[in-house]
């Protein structure tokens, strides 16, 4: 409770300093909007000619893409813009100061920040969601909605681990803004592989997809196994807590790890 007061304060302070160029603020939202609609108009032309890709439906594709958009766009306002910008922060020096503060690194970066930029995204995620629902005949039972939503946790988590596992590369590379684009950014990144079902993918990048980067784990394996469309016995469905805590604690180690080899801009 703590933590969420103290955030919401330092929202307050970083969005008043934001509307200090409303313009730019509001051209911003504006911008990502139309950015994520012409995404979403492109998915229903892909949909007007053909009837289903790997045998999943629109609403059944767009049920699963948007799960795993809800759990990104969260993840996204506390970490993506602290990832992004570790590079130029060690490169300045202005990493120090965060190491002055009397809460650790990692939670002040978080909490002085807040990517408003990712509004449209979750607004349209949340109704193409509710909207893919309702089209859909999912038996709600209480032990699928407890799967539904460990899952919608888990993947929160998983998109977490690796942002913050792409920026902490920055304690030796210095510079990593690419790697984090590379993997998280939604547009052109590995990340855009998961808004279809991963089956119309070769070998190579299905087993990237599961076991190097576990995006699939974040709507793929979970939303196919509530459709029905990944039988129950092959193990995958269930995983995505499993996953999760893995690749928490891998990032927590590595960040831990980075914050030792970081050398002061002063040392």
């Amino acid at each position: 409770m703590y933590l969420l007061k103290m955030y919401r304060h330092f929202v307050i302070i970083y969005m008043k300093g934001k509307l200090a160029y409303h313009f730019s603020l509001i051209f911003e939202l504006i911008a990502n909007t139309i950015q994520i609609g012409v995404y979403f108009a492109g998915f229903m032309v892909i949909f007007h000619n053909f009837s289903n890709i790997a045998g999943w439906t629109q609403n059944e594709v767009l049920f699963m893409f948007t799960t795993s958009w809800l759990t990104y766009s969260l993840s996204c306002f506390f970490f993506w813009s602290p990832m992004k910008d570790m590079g130029e922060l060690i490169r300045t020096g202005k990493f120090d100061l965060y190491l002055t503060r009397p809460i650790g690194p990692m939670l002040y970066m978080v909490l002085q920040q807040f990517q408003y930029t990712f509004i449209p995204r979750l607004a349209l995620s949340v109704f193409f969601w509710i909207y893919s629902m309702s089209k859909l005949s999912i038996e709600w039972t209480e032990s699928h909605l407890v799967f539904y939503a460990v899952s919608m946790v888990s993947s929160f988590v998983i998109f977490s681990a690796i942002t913050v596992f792409t920026g902490t590369i920055c304690f030796w590379t210095v510079k990593s803004e690419e790697i984090v684009s590379l993997l998280t950014n939604n547009n052109y990144g590995l990340k855009n592989y998961t808004d279809y079902p991963i089956t119309i993918y070769n070998k190579g990048i299905r087993f990237l997809l599961t076991f190097v980067i576990p995006y699939a784990f974040t709507g793929y394996y979970p939303v196919g196994h509530l459709l029905g469309k990944i039988p129950a016995h092959s193990g995958f469905a269930c995983l995505s807590p499993v996953i999760a805590l893995a690749a928490g604690a891998a990032a927590f180690l590595f960040w831990r790890t980075g914050l030792k080899h970081y050398n002061s801009a002063g040392a």
